[in-house]
Parts: C-alpha cells; structure tokens; sequence
C-alpha cells in the first residue's frame, strides 16, 4: 500500500487517534490507513495503569485515486459525451481507463491527446506527494491496439536496419511507445540495438547495430 504522508498518533482508543488524523490530515475516512506502534490497555479502577494507542497513520492511496477523479470530472465536463473513469493503483502506478462514446477527441491524432492528458495528470498528482508516482492512462484500449501499430513500425524498421546496414531514427513518440520499440527489438533482433535520444516531449529511438554507434 501507498504511504503519501504519515505521523504517529497517541490516544486512548484507535477511533480517537484516526479522528485525530482525519482533522489534521483533512482527509476522508477511507483515505487513511494505519499501524498499530504500540497496543494500548484500559487498566485498573479509574483507569489507573491504562496505557494509550501509539498508531502510525497515514495517508493512503485512495487520497490520489479521489484527487484524480476530482481533476478528470473538471476535464470532462468539456465533453458532451458520457465518459466512466476506472482508477486503480498498483504500488507506486496509479492505472486510469477511461471508456465510454466519443472517445475520439479525448484520444486526438496519433494520441497527442492522451498524451498531453496524462502528462497534466501526472504533473497534478507529483505536486502533492513527494513519492514519485507513475500515471499510466489509456483510453478505449487505444494503447492496446497502439502497441500493435509501434510493433509493426519497429518490426519494419529493424529489417531496414539489416538490409541497409545504416542507422535509422524513428519519428517523435511518448515514453510507452518507446518502450515497445525497445523491447520488440531486444526480443526479436538481438543483432541490433536501441537508443532513446532527444528532450520532451519530442524524444525518438535510434535503431542500430550492435557494433555501430549513434553519431548525429
């Protein structure tokens, strides 16, 4: 589980202590998690020998899914389509799948929207944790059908790269796109090589061989 922020509360029972980091944490109930430090016991008569709940509380992973729901229904509300927004976090990747009619202008040509959506997503959600959190959003299962489309370039332009023996550079693509590009040839052509180069959002692969360097 995600911790974004944490302190230890002292109280008398574990009710008291989470209401105590709900007020200064200013957050939902289930937006919080905690670990009992040390047990906490009632007693004697009038409380004579009790001891109190020592817990660390924190600020878990449902504080960003909520956040980023918050943002993306701002987003939305430009769209006069209906769009369901499925968040999930898996350790430090927070999953966001939108799905619904018209996706179309959420996606933009050759998925410059998306990108650009995710990138003001992950820049939001950064600013408020100082964990660095990887935002992966996919819309309609473009990205599926994407990643096929990135296969097929790579595939083509790995053959180029034998019959040619010369260096090839690929046009401008986001992080995921890359990615597959690196990993179709590290699987199917162990013969060549890969390099990302350039700054965004405007990096691109290098495809060469694996005894030739990369000279601009």
């Amino acid at each position: 589980m995600l911790k974004l922020q944490s302190k230890e509360f002292t109280a008398k029972t574990i009710e008291e202590a989470l209401e105590q980091a709900k007020k200064e944490f200013e957050v939902q109930d289930s937006e919080l998690s905690y670990k009992i430090k040390e047990e906490g016991t009632k007693g004697f008569i009038f409380g004579i020998g009790s001891k109190p709940y020592i817990l660390e509380i924190y600020i878990n992973e449902n504080f960003l899914i909520n956040k980023i729901r918050e943002f993306l229904d701002e987003i939305l509300t430009y769209f006069d389509e209906e769009i369901d927004a499925n968040i999930k976090a898996f350790g430090k990747t927070i999953v966001i799948y939108l799905d619904g009619e018209g996706l179309g202008k959420l996606i933009g040509k050759h998925g410059r929207t998306l990108g650009a959506l995710q990138h003001l997503i992950m820049i939001y959600v950064n600013r408020m944790t100082d964990t660095k959190i990887d935002i992966k959003l996919d819309i309609g299962e473009y990205r599926k059908k994407r990643r096929r489309k990135i296969e097929e370039i790579a595939e083509q332009a790995a053959k180029k790269v034998l019959r040619t023996h010369e260096n090839l550079e690929l046009a401008t693509m986001f992080s995921f796109e890359r990615k597959t590009v690196h990993e179709h040839i590290r699987k199917y052509f162990p013969e060549l090589s890969t390099k990302s180069v350039g700054l965004e959002p405007y990096r691109k692969v290098i495809i060469l061989e694996n005894h030739k360097e990369y000279t601009k």
